[in-house]
């Protein structure tokens, strides 16, 4: 009896569960279709009560199980409203798609996951409300995805709170598989497997300062075309956070064969055609920088620029550079987080570059116009370049260069780092043109002891400057002018050390040759040189002259006192040096110097009113340079040297040669090299008034701070014709008799010379001479030769002799009023 009663209660509760899970079978079958009709008849009417949007559509349909949403015929408009964080949304969408949404994860887990969205001519323009998030509040992380999209004849139009345009487009075909987000910034922050795309008039907004432009968009099988691109600054230069702004447009930019992923975009070929940009500078020095680190890597087989432009220019407009048209060709390039940090961001392997009609502006008195560079690889050829002044400066130098044409041979050049390597086998500059325009008033530039050289590391084969002409001017005059110059540098090399030398790099070996030089050498002169010849240690100088640029007449009107003019010439000067610098750290270290065929004449006339400057001694003047100054040897060989004073009334000037004139010079120094000799030596050998053998040997300390110095020579066999040239002028006599030799044993200072005179002669007669007219007066004359020894007999006796010295009056001055102080003695 209880086992039938527990069977039958058994039985009920099985019964009672089994219509309860069968009305839940029910309830969940019944209820998405319940649930779909519901929503297709309420949707409409709970958007319209509970948001700011109205909504009408039709055939909605909903699978919850799948996750699908349809609907067609949708059209959504905004309500009026004053509240500005309501974005409105107005349009139509003929057909929407919706394929595997997560509806369960999307209400519980706040995950929106898609598998295909499908929009069929959507007609959308929506205008973007103002954000209620505050500045500080944190963004909220948003689980979303869509792995494939089909867009098929949209028209969207998106504007921000402002009413400016964020992205627009028409006829926008779209569809793209297998869609991957990162959520790295620093990769791709896309991917997909299949894309097709094509859409007319696209506009994007990249942020507040730049928009995008492209007439039309054509992307399938790997293949992208995009016509009438245009990067566009949409704000005043004055606003952006950037040393520069750019503006870039391309007619037509094609490339194929690409594939991309969150790590990399590789493409096969890219081109770009017309490709225009400008570049306008903001004139801000320091910008804030954002820096972001790169990991992805993009890839290009062959990327081509053709019929470009560029322009570069000043906030106002100004044009700073430009290119008028150019082709570029790059092979091999890589762009990854490596070569990002290099000075050149990416790497390739070979090039074809052609500009034309290049020119940038260097300053604002300068520019530079090229009319052609093309580079093959490893060549580059310049042709036409013009280095331009644009005015003339007061107190800068301006510049005038041109050159037909400019090869860079075997460039290897490339960054290693932050520093640049310079590998290049030759360089050819034909037939330059430098024409320097001097500045009147040239202001004086402190060179900035702290400033860092750059990370430089430079190799060059050759050097070759061809057929070169150079002319300086000033005030519309010609300071210096070469008809002719040639420069051979080989195995030249730098680095940031040498650059800190005052010659900046150095060479294995030169030469440099130039013809027909023309210096304007100050005030009165002229220096010229017919040849110039240099291979390093040596230098050769041909038919130099040192020539006065006005008559002698001419030149006593314009100066104000006494003052020697002169006309120097010399058939060859060879200058070997040592180990000389030149620069901040000048240092002048010569091995020798050649002097051959001068001839060398001084004019001097005593009618302009004395100069009564000081007149310092050589060891004084040799002090007084500022810099290191060592001449081992210095020779002068097979030269004339003439000397003339007029003194006023003299009916013919006074006159001294020195003909077969040969002189060796030896340390010739300023007492500032440390361990060279200070004692200067001089012995000369000459012909005086060219028939009188002799000699002359000089000496003195440039240490010496009281300017002692020795000297004594011979005179032999001078004739009293010769003698009375320079004798009658200045004594106001004239000798008749013989002459058999003269010497002086003299030492002195900067206050006197004195010593010892000889003087052995024969059958002498003194003449004394009218001051004024230059007649003997023969009465006085008889009386003072009956005073005058009319011979000396054997080894004659010296004559001690003490000059003071005039401090406003030459050495050489000194040694003469020494000379003729002994005569005096010897003959009155």
């Amino acid at each position: 009896m209880e086992k039938k009663l527990i069977s039958k209660k058994t039985g009920k509760r099985k019964k009672i569960v089994l219509i309860v899970m069968g009305a839940l079978l029910v309830l969940a079958l019944i209820f998405p279709f319940a649930l779909n009709i519901y929503l297709k008849n309420k949707l409409p009417e709970l958007v319209n009560e509970k948001t700011p949007y109205q909504i009408r559509l039709a055939d909605f349909s909903l699978n919850l199980f799948k996750g699908d949403i349809s609907a067609n015929s949708i059209n959504i408009t905004t309500k009026q409203t004053k509240d500005p964080t309501v974005t409105q949304i107005n349009g139509n969408i003929k057909s929407l798609r919706v394929q595997n949404f997560g509806i369960w994860k999307a209400i519980f887990n706040k995950s929106y996951h898609i598998k295909e969205l499908q929009l069929i001519d959507p007609d959308v323009k929506v205008i973007l409300g103002k954000s209620k998030e505050k500045k500080d509040a944190p963004k909220k992380k948003i689980n979303f995805g869509i792995e494939n999209i089909l867009v098929t004849n949209g028209h969207i139009s998106v504007k921000d709170k402002n009413k400016k345009d964020v992205v627009t487009g028409k006829n926008v075909n779209i569809n793209l598989t297998e869609i991957k987000l990162s959520e790295n910034v620093s990769k791709i922050p896309v991917e997909f497997k299949n894309f097709k795309i094509d859409a007319h008039d696209i506009l994007i907004t990249v942020n507040d300062f730049y928009q995008i432009y492209a007439t039309k968009i054509d992307a399938k099988n790997k293949q992208l075309n995009i016509s009438e691109f245009h990067l566009k600054p949409i704000e005043s230069p004055a606003l952006y956070n950037a040393k520069n702004v750019f503006d870039l447009k391309i007619n037509q930019l094609a490339a194929d064969n690409f594939t991309v992923s969150k790590d990399s975009l590789i493409i096969e070929n890219a081109k770009f055609v017309k490709p225009q940009l400008t570049v306008t500078s903001t004139n801000k020095k320091e910008v804030k920088e954002n820096p972001k680190e790169v990991n992805l890597k993009i890839g290009i087989k062959n990327l081509d620029f053709g019929q470009g432009s560029v322009l570069i220019q000043q906030r106002d407009k100004t044009k700073v550079a430009s290119v008028d048209n150019f082709h570029l060709n790059l092979k091999d390039i890589v762009f990854d987080k490596k070569t990002v940090k290099e000075k050149i961001p990416f790497a390739f392997s070979t090039h074809n570059i052609e500009f034309e009609n290049i020119y940038f502006k260097t300053d604002p008195l300068q520019a530079v116009n090229i009319k052609k560079i093309t580079s093959n690889d490893s060549n580059i050829l310049i042709n036409d370049i013009a280095f331009t002044a644009l005015g003339k400066s007061a107190t800068k130098d301006v510049f005038n260069i041109k050159t037909e044409k400019v090869e860079i041979l075997n460039n290897t050049s490339k960054f290693a780092g932050q520093q640049l390597q310079l590998q290049l086998g030759k360089i050819n500059v034909y037939r330059p043109h430098v024409e320097i325009i001097a500045a009147t008033h040239k202001s004086k530039v402190t060179k900035k002891s702290n400033t860092a050289a750059p990370d430089l590391l430079a190799n060059l084969g050759a050097l070759h400057i061809i057929d070169g002409t150079f002319v300086q001017k000033k005030e519309g005059h010609d300071k210096m002018k070469v008809d002719n110059f040639n420069v051979q540098l080989n195995s030249v090399t730098t680095n940031k050390d040498i650059l800190k030398e005052s010659i900046p790099f150095h060479s294995k070996s030169q030469l440099i040759t130039a013809k027909k030089i023309d210096v304007d050498a100050g005030k009165y002169y002229r220096l010229k040189v017919d040849q110039i010849k240099n291979t390093g240690k040596e230098t050769a100088l041909n038919n130099f002259a040192f020539l006065p640029k006005y008559s002698r007449a001419q030149f006593n009107r314009l100066i104000a006192v006494e003052e020697d003019l002169y006309t120097i010439k010399a058939k060859s000067v060879a200058i070997t040096d040592k180990n000389s610098t030149l620069g901040a750290k000048t240092s002048i270290d010569v091995d020798q110097i050649i002097f051959d065929g001068i001839d060398c004449n001084i004019y001097h006339d005593l009618a302009p009113p004395d100069d009564i400057g000081i007149r310092y001694m050589f060891s004084k003047k040799l002090r007084d340079v500022k810099f290191p100054l060592y001449i081992r040897n210095i020779d002068i060989k097979n030269s004339h040297l003439t000397y003339e004073e007029v003194a006023e009334k003299a009916k013919i000037p006074g006159k001294l040669t020195f003909a077969h004139f040969n002189a060796k010079i030896r340390d010739v120094n300023s007492a500032k090299m440390k361990g060279k000799p200070t004692m200067v030596k001089v012995d000369s050998n000459f012909d005086f008034f060219g028939d009188a053998p002799t000699d002359v040997h000089w000496q003195f300390d440039v240490a010496n701070t009281n300017d002692d110095y020795a000297i004594n020579g011979t005179i032999n066999n001078l004739s009293v014709q010769n003698a009375n040239l320079f004798v009658r002028p200045y004594l106001n006599v004239s000798l008749d008799g013989q002459i058999h030799y003269l010497k002086f044993d003299y030492k002195g200072s900067s206050k006197q010379i004195g010593g010892n005179f000889y003087f052995k002669y024969t059958d002498m007669q003194v003449n004394f001479l009218n001051k004024n007219t230059g007649k003997e007066r023969k009465l006085l004359s008889a009386v003072a030769n009956i005073f005058v020894k009319n011979d000396s007999k054997g080894e004659p006796n010296h004559v001690e002799v003490d000059v003071k010295r005039d401090p406003n009056k030459s050495f050489f001055n000194t040694l003469w009023q020494g000379i003729m102080e002994g005569l005096k003695k010897y003959l009155i």
